[in-house]
Protein backbone atom coordinates (compact mmCIF):
# COMPACT_ATOMS: atom_id res chain seq x y z
CA UNK A 1 0.00 0.00 0.00
CA UNK A 2 1.06 3.59 -0.51
CA UNK A 3 2.40 5.26 2.64
CA UNK A 4 -0.12 7.55 4.32
CA UNK A 5 0.10 10.15 7.07
CA UNK A 6 -2.28 12.14 9.19
CA UNK A 7 -3.29 15.56 7.89
CA UNK A 8 -1.32 17.33 10.62
CA UNK A 9 1.81 15.26 10.08
CA UNK A 10 1.72 15.61 6.30
CA UNK A 11 1.04 19.34 6.56
CA UNK A 12 3.99 19.88 8.88
CA UNK A 13 6.24 17.67 6.75
CA UNK A 14 5.79 19.91 3.71
CA UNK A 15 9.12 21.76 3.96
CA UNK A 16 11.00 18.44 3.92
CA UNK A 17 8.71 16.90 1.31
CA UNK A 18 9.00 19.93 -0.94
CA UNK A 19 12.78 19.75 -0.66
CA UNK A 20 12.61 16.08 -1.62
CA UNK A 21 10.37 16.94 -4.58
CA UNK A 22 12.78 19.67 -5.64
CA UNK A 23 15.57 17.11 -5.79
CA UNK A 24 13.64 14.25 -7.41
CA UNK A 25 11.88 16.36 -10.05
CA UNK A 26 15.19 18.04 -10.93
CA UNK A 27 16.82 14.64 -11.27
CA UNK A 28 14.02 13.35 -13.50
CA UNK A 29 14.20 16.48 -15.65
CA UNK A 30 17.94 15.96 -16.06
CA UNK A 31 17.30 12.39 -17.23
CA UNK A 32 14.46 13.41 -19.57
CA UNK A 33 16.48 16.14 -21.34
CA UNK A 34 13.27 17.73 -22.64
CA UNK A 35 13.65 20.10 -25.59
CA UNK A 36 12.78 23.76 -25.11
CA UNK A 37 9.30 24.96 -25.95
CA UNK A 38 8.72 27.58 -28.61
CA UNK A 39 7.16 30.89 -27.66
CA UNK A 40 3.84 29.98 -29.30
CA UNK A 41 3.65 26.37 -28.11
CA UNK A 42 0.66 25.59 -25.92
CA UNK A 43 0.17 23.30 -22.94
CA UNK A 44 -2.84 21.59 -21.41
CA UNK A 45 -2.88 20.33 -17.82
CA UNK A 46 -5.08 17.25 -17.54
CA UNK A 47 -6.12 16.15 -14.05
CA UNK A 48 -8.88 15.49 -11.53
CA UNK A 49 -9.74 16.74 -8.04
CA UNK A 50 -7.02 18.51 -6.08
CA UNK A 51 -4.56 18.06 -8.94
CA UNK A 52 -6.89 20.00 -11.23
CA UNK A 53 -7.11 22.76 -8.63
CA UNK A 54 -3.33 23.12 -8.68
CA UNK A 55 -3.39 23.79 -12.42
CA UNK A 56 -4.70 27.32 -11.92
CA UNK A 57 -1.21 28.37 -10.82
CA UNK A 58 0.77 27.50 -13.97
CA UNK A 59 -2.10 28.56 -16.23
CA UNK A 60 -2.10 32.04 -14.66
CA UNK A 61 1.69 32.29 -14.67
CA UNK A 62 1.87 31.30 -18.33
CA UNK A 63 -0.97 33.65 -19.28
CA UNK A 64 0.90 36.55 -17.69
CA UNK A 65 3.71 35.87 -20.17
CA UNK A 66 1.31 35.57 -23.11
CA UNK A 67 1.71 31.81 -23.35
CA UNK A 68 -1.34 29.66 -24.17
CA UNK A 69 -2.30 27.23 -21.42
CA UNK A 70 -5.45 25.58 -20.19
CA UNK A 71 -6.61 23.13 -17.52
CA UNK A 72 -8.90 20.30 -18.59
CA UNK A 73 -10.95 17.79 -16.60
CA UNK A 74 -9.36 14.43 -17.37
CA UNK A 75 -12.65 12.50 -17.50
CA UNK A 76 -13.91 14.90 -20.20
CA UNK A 77 -10.86 14.14 -22.32
CA UNK A 78 -11.16 10.40 -21.69
CA UNK A 79 -14.85 10.36 -22.64
CA UNK A 80 -14.56 12.62 -25.68
CA UNK A 81 -16.34 15.57 -24.06
CA UNK A 82 -13.24 17.74 -24.46
CA UNK A 83 -10.58 17.70 -27.17
CA UNK A 84 -7.00 18.74 -26.39
CA UNK A 85 -5.07 20.28 -29.27
CA UNK A 86 -2.13 21.55 -27.22
CA UNK A 87 1.50 21.01 -28.19
CA UNK A 88 2.22 19.61 -24.75
CA UNK A 89 0.14 17.90 -22.07
CA UNK A 90 0.92 17.66 -18.37
CA UNK A 91 -0.94 14.67 -16.96
CA UNK A 92 -1.19 14.85 -13.16
CA UNK A 93 -2.05 12.03 -10.78
CA UNK A 94 -0.59 12.17 -7.29
CA UNK A 95 -1.14 8.45 -6.82
CA UNK A 96 -0.19 7.53 -10.37
CA UNK A 97 -3.32 5.36 -10.38
CA UNK A 98 -6.22 7.70 -11.10
CA UNK A 99 -8.06 6.08 -14.00
CA UNK A 100 -9.36 9.28 -15.61
CA UNK A 101 -5.97 10.96 -16.22
CA UNK A 102 -4.55 7.64 -17.38
CA UNK A 103 -7.42 7.16 -19.84
CA UNK A 104 -7.11 10.77 -20.98
CA UNK A 105 -3.42 10.23 -21.68
CA UNK A 106 -4.43 7.54 -24.15
CA UNK A 107 -6.32 10.17 -26.16
CA UNK A 108 -3.27 12.46 -26.35
CA UNK A 109 -0.51 12.24 -28.97
CA UNK A 110 2.52 10.18 -28.05
CA UNK A 111 5.55 12.33 -27.39
CA UNK A 112 3.52 15.18 -25.88
CA UNK A 113 2.65 13.69 -22.46
CA UNK A 114 4.55 14.61 -19.30
CA UNK A 115 3.35 12.94 -16.12
CA UNK A 116 3.61 14.34 -12.60
CA UNK A 117 3.10 11.89 -9.75
CA UNK A 118 4.27 10.98 -6.28
CA UNK A 119 4.60 7.33 -7.34
CA UNK A 120 6.22 7.03 -10.78
CA UNK A 121 6.35 3.22 -10.62
CA UNK A 122 2.55 3.10 -10.92
CA UNK A 123 0.56 2.90 -14.21
CA UNK A 124 1.16 6.56 -15.08
CA UNK A 125 4.61 5.51 -16.31
CA UNK A 126 3.14 3.54 -19.21
CA UNK A 127 0.48 6.16 -19.93
CA UNK A 128 2.92 9.05 -20.44
CA UNK A 129 6.17 9.67 -22.27
CA UNK A 130 8.12 11.29 -19.42
CA UNK A 131 7.37 10.94 -15.71
CA UNK A 132 8.43 13.40 -13.02
CA UNK A 133 8.35 11.85 -9.55
CA UNK A 134 7.68 13.92 -6.44
CA UNK A 135 9.55 11.61 -4.09
CA UNK A 136 7.14 8.94 -2.84
CA UNK A 137 6.54 10.61 0.54
CA UNK A 138 3.56 9.72 2.76
CA UNK A 139 0.58 12.01 2.19
CA UNK A 140 -2.73 12.50 3.94
CA UNK A 141 -6.09 11.33 2.53
CA UNK A 142 -7.04 15.02 2.25
CA UNK A 143 -3.98 15.88 0.13
CA UNK A 144 -1.41 18.24 1.59
CA UNK A 145 2.21 17.60 0.59
CA UNK A 146 1.32 16.05 -2.76
CA UNK A 147 -0.70 19.11 -3.71
CA UNK A 148 2.00 21.65 -2.91
CA UNK A 149 4.73 19.45 -4.39
CA UNK A 150 2.79 19.36 -7.66
CA UNK A 151 2.89 23.17 -7.75
CA UNK A 152 6.64 23.01 -7.23
CA UNK A 153 6.95 20.49 -10.07
CA UNK A 154 5.15 22.84 -12.46
CA UNK A 155 7.61 25.61 -11.64
CA UNK A 156 10.63 23.38 -12.23
CA UNK A 157 9.26 21.89 -15.43
CA UNK A 158 8.22 25.18 -17.00
CA UNK A 159 11.57 26.71 -16.12
CA UNK A 160 13.47 23.78 -17.64
CA UNK A 161 11.66 23.98 -21.00
CA UNK A 162 12.05 27.77 -21.14
CA UNK A 163 8.38 28.62 -20.79
CA UNK A 164 8.89 30.53 -17.52
CA UNK A 165 11.80 31.80 -15.47
CA UNK A 166 10.79 30.06 -12.25
CA UNK A 167 13.72 27.87 -11.25
CA UNK A 168 14.85 30.19 -8.45
CA UNK A 169 11.26 30.57 -7.27
CA UNK A 170 10.88 26.78 -7.13
CA UNK A 171 14.01 26.53 -4.97
CA UNK A 172 12.44 28.93 -2.45
CA UNK A 173 9.21 26.96 -2.04
CA UNK A 174 10.35 24.62 0.78
CA UNK A 175 11.39 27.67 2.79
CA UNK A 176 8.16 29.48 1.99
CA UNK A 177 6.18 26.51 3.31
CA UNK A 178 8.24 26.45 6.51
CA UNK A 179 7.76 30.18 7.03
CA UNK A 180 4.01 29.95 6.42
CA UNK A 181 3.58 27.06 8.85
CA UNK A 182 5.29 29.16 11.52
CA UNK A 183 3.95 32.62 10.72
CA UNK A 184 0.25 31.80 10.27
CA UNK A 185 -0.29 29.19 12.99
CA UNK A 186 -1.80 31.75 15.39
CA UNK A 187 -4.21 33.52 13.06
CA UNK A 188 -5.22 30.17 11.58
CA UNK A 189 -6.73 29.33 14.96
CA UNK A 190 -9.02 32.35 14.55
CA UNK A 191 -9.89 31.44 10.96
CA UNK A 192 -10.48 27.82 11.91
CA UNK A 193 -12.97 28.82 14.59
CA UNK A 194 -14.83 30.95 12.03
CA UNK A 195 -14.97 28.09 9.52
CA UNK A 196 -16.14 25.60 12.15
CA UNK A 197 -19.22 27.74 12.90
CA UNK A 198 -20.38 28.01 9.29
CA UNK A 199 -23.36 26.30 7.73
CA UNK A 200 -21.74 26.72 4.32
CA UNK A 201 -18.53 28.29 3.05
CA UNK A 202 -17.92 30.10 -0.24
CA UNK A 203 -14.29 30.49 -1.31
CA UNK A 204 -13.35 33.04 -3.96
CA UNK A 205 -10.22 33.99 -5.89
CA UNK A 206 -8.92 34.54 -9.39
CA UNK A 207 -5.84 33.76 -11.43
CA UNK A 208 -3.26 31.80 -9.46
CA UNK A 209 -5.20 32.44 -6.24
CA UNK A 210 -8.12 30.45 -7.61
CA UNK A 211 -5.96 27.39 -6.92
CA UNK A 212 -5.91 28.05 -3.17
CA UNK A 213 -9.61 28.93 -3.22
CA UNK A 214 -10.59 25.73 -4.99
CA UNK A 215 -8.33 23.63 -2.81
CA UNK A 216 -9.62 25.13 0.44
CA UNK A 217 -13.19 24.53 -0.70
CA UNK A 218 -12.33 20.88 -1.43
CA UNK A 219 -10.67 20.48 1.98
CA UNK A 220 -13.76 21.97 3.64
CA UNK A 221 -15.98 19.43 1.90
CA UNK A 222 -13.67 16.44 2.39
CA UNK A 223 -12.42 17.23 5.87
CA UNK A 224 -15.03 19.35 7.63
CA UNK A 225 -18.03 17.84 5.82
CA UNK A 226 -19.42 21.34 5.33
CA UNK A 227 -21.05 22.45 2.06
CA UNK A 228 -18.62 24.63 0.14
CA UNK A 229 -18.06 25.97 -3.36
CA UNK A 230 -15.22 27.82 -5.04
CA UNK A 231 -15.70 30.64 -7.54
CA UNK A 232 -13.65 32.94 -9.74
CA UNK A 233 -13.99 36.41 -8.28
CA UNK A 234 -15.98 38.19 -10.97
CA UNK A 235 -18.07 35.11 -11.71
CA UNK A 236 -19.05 35.13 -8.03
CA UNK A 237 -20.52 38.61 -8.36
CA UNK A 238 -22.87 37.46 -11.11
CA UNK A 239 -25.35 35.67 -8.87
CA UNK A 240 -23.67 32.98 -6.73
CA UNK A 241 -23.15 35.30 -3.75
CA UNK A 242 -26.89 35.89 -3.38
CA UNK A 243 -27.32 32.86 -1.10
CA UNK A 244 -25.03 34.26 1.62
CA UNK A 245 -26.58 34.67 5.05
CA UNK A 246 -25.41 35.19 8.61
CA UNK A 247 -24.94 31.42 8.91
CA UNK A 248 -22.33 31.40 6.14
CA UNK A 249 -18.67 32.28 5.79
CA UNK A 250 -17.00 33.88 2.78
CA UNK A 251 -13.26 33.38 2.24
CA UNK A 252 -11.53 35.61 -0.31
CA UNK A 253 -8.02 35.31 -1.76
CA UNK A 254 -6.69 38.36 -3.60
CA UNK A 255 -5.66 42.00 -3.68
CA UNK A 256 -8.07 43.48 -6.22
CA UNK A 257 -11.86 43.31 -6.32
CA UNK A 258 -11.65 40.81 -3.47
CA UNK A 259 -10.81 43.63 -1.05
CA UNK A 260 -14.11 45.46 -1.59
CA UNK A 261 -16.46 42.47 -1.67
CA UNK A 262 -16.61 42.23 2.16
CA UNK A 263 -18.26 45.66 2.35
CA UNK A 264 -21.37 44.34 0.62
CA UNK A 265 -21.96 41.37 2.95
CA UNK A 266 -20.54 42.13 6.41
CA UNK A 267 -23.50 44.17 7.60
CA UNK A 268 -25.77 41.24 6.72
CA UNK A 269 -23.94 39.22 9.36
CA UNK A 270 -21.76 37.19 6.99
CA UNK A 271 -18.36 36.38 8.50
CA UNK A 272 -15.55 37.11 6.03
CA UNK A 273 -11.92 36.01 5.86
CA UNK A 274 -9.71 37.98 3.46
CA UNK A 275 -6.28 36.62 2.55
CA UNK A 276 -4.47 39.49 0.86
CA UNK A 277 -1.27 41.43 0.33
CA UNK A 278 -3.24 44.68 0.21
CA UNK A 279 -2.61 47.31 2.88
CA UNK A 280 -5.34 47.91 5.46
CA UNK A 281 -5.99 51.32 3.91
CA UNK A 282 -6.93 49.58 0.66
CA UNK A 283 -9.55 47.36 2.34
CA UNK A 284 -12.71 49.50 2.72
CA UNK A 285 -14.13 47.36 5.53
CA UNK A 286 -10.87 47.08 7.47
CA UNK A 287 -11.61 47.02 11.20
CA UNK A 288 -15.11 45.57 10.88
CA UNK A 289 -15.66 42.99 13.64
CA UNK A 290 -16.93 40.43 11.14
CA UNK A 291 -13.79 40.60 8.99
CA UNK A 292 -10.62 38.63 9.61
CA UNK A 293 -7.69 39.77 7.46
CA UNK A 294 -4.75 37.44 6.87
CA UNK A 295 -1.86 39.39 5.37
CA UNK A 296 0.56 37.71 2.97
CA UNK A 297 3.82 39.28 1.74
CA UNK A 298 3.59 41.53 -1.30
CA UNK A 299 5.58 40.78 -4.42
CA UNK A 300 5.58 37.00 -4.28
CA UNK A 301 5.69 35.02 -7.51
CA UNK A 302 2.62 33.02 -8.50
CA UNK A 303 4.05 29.73 -7.24
CA UNK A 304 5.34 31.15 -3.95
CA UNK A 305 2.09 32.91 -3.19
CA UNK A 306 0.09 29.81 -3.96
CA UNK A 307 2.14 27.79 -1.49
CA UNK A 308 1.62 30.44 1.21
CA UNK A 309 -2.13 30.69 0.52
CA UNK A 310 -2.51 26.92 0.49
CA UNK A 311 -0.67 26.47 3.79
CA UNK A 312 -2.90 29.13 5.37
CA UNK A 313 -5.93 27.12 4.25
CA UNK A 314 -4.43 23.89 5.56
CA UNK A 315 -3.69 25.43 8.96
CA UNK A 316 -7.25 26.75 9.16
CA UNK A 317 -8.68 23.32 8.36
CA UNK A 318 -6.40 21.70 10.96
CA UNK A 319 -7.76 24.16 13.53
CA UNK A 320 -11.39 23.83 12.47
CA UNK A 321 -11.41 20.04 12.77
CA UNK A 322 -10.79 20.46 16.48
CA UNK A 323 -14.41 21.59 16.69
CA UNK A 324 -15.65 18.36 15.07
CA UNK A 325 -16.18 14.92 16.69
CA UNK A 326 -14.41 13.08 13.84
CA UNK A 327 -10.93 13.15 12.27
CA UNK A 328 -9.95 14.66 8.94
CA UNK A 329 -8.71 11.28 7.77
CA UNK A 330 -12.11 9.56 8.04
CA UNK A 331 -14.14 9.69 4.82
CA UNK A 332 -17.82 8.73 4.89
CA UNK A 333 -18.13 7.55 1.31
CA UNK A 334 -15.72 5.31 -0.54
CA UNK A 335 -15.69 4.81 -4.30
CA UNK A 336 -14.00 1.73 -5.74
CA UNK A 337 -13.28 3.23 -9.15
CA UNK A 338 -11.28 6.40 -8.38
CA UNK A 339 -7.97 4.51 -8.14
CA UNK A 340 -6.54 1.49 -9.88
CA UNK A 341 -5.03 -1.22 -7.65
CA UNK A 342 -1.59 -0.48 -6.26
CA UNK A 343 1.11 -2.06 -8.38
CA UNK A 344 3.66 -4.01 -6.33
CA UNK A 345 7.21 -2.68 -6.52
Amino acid sequence: MEPTASFIDAMNAQPANLQLALETVSRDLDAAALPGWGADESVAIVAMGASLNSAHVPVAALAEKGRPATAVIASDVADGLAVVRADHAIVVSESGRSPEPLAAAGALPEGSRIGITNFPDQPIREATDVVLGLGGFPDSPVYTSGYTATILAYALLLDRVGALDTGAEAARLPGRAADALRDYASIAETVGAVLAQATSIDVVGRGASLAAAAELSLMVREGLRTPSSAFETYQYLHGPMEVLSADDVLVLFGDGRETSIPSSVLDAGVRVVLVTAAAAADVPSSGHPGLTVVTVPAGLGHFERSIVETVIGQLAIASAIGHRPYPLEEFLYHQDDTKLPVRAA
